[in-house]
């Protein structure tokens, strides 16, 4: 019987350590992941070995971004979700309007010594004004869109895509 009831408890023992070691697993990938992205985060107004890139002006009144790269990351992800998998073709207007009035908002309280990332707000800035005053032109949401995502993946050093439209003349000087 004590046998029996051995065997019974190492069959058991075996499935139990699989469950344990690839929950571990997922676990341990998912930290890496989110501390992976979190470091492009924490670095995203800080390039050129350190020295600071843009800055928001001092009351700003813009508490919802902490810095001008999560700025971007927050309007490429609006673009994302209103713009992109084909829901350009059914474009909210009033939306993409709120959307280009608080672009503006926010670039007018943003400093940069930076020519090339000045060059590419005061182009989003143009961009989102023409939106703002109602013209309808889908090939300019589609330009934001693509500026944002730019800037996003130059801005905030991501390294995991292969999408990238090279409108933007600010470049990361990490990546050479």
């Amino acid at each position: 019987m004590e046998k029996k009831s051995k065997k019974k408890w190492q069959l058991m023992v075996l499935p139990a350590s699989l469950f344990l070691l690839a929950f571990g697993l997922y676990a341990g990938y998912t930290m890496w992941e989110q501390r992976s992205h979190q470091d492009a985060r924490d670095g995203s107004n800080l390039k050129n070995g350190g020295q600071t890139v843009a800055l928001f002006q001092e009351d700003s009144g813009h508490e919802d971004y902490s810095t001008v790269g999560g700025f971007i990351r927050e309007f490429h992800t609006k673009y994302n979700d209103t713009l992109g998998w084909g829901r350009i073709d059914t474009v909210e207007w009033e939306e993409q309007r709120e959307i280009a009035s608080e672009i503006l908002s926010v670039l007018a309280t943003v400093e940069t010594d930076n020519t090339a990332l000045q060059a590419d707000f005061d182009t989003i800035s143009n961009y989102s004004r023409t939106v703002e005053e109602g013209i309808r032109d889908k090939k300019i949401l589609l330009q934001l869109h693509r500026y944002f995502h730019d800037l996003d993946i130059e801005f905030n050093s991501y390294k995991d895509t292969k999408d990238y439209f090279n409108v933007t003349k600010y470049k990361d000087p990490e990546k050479g």
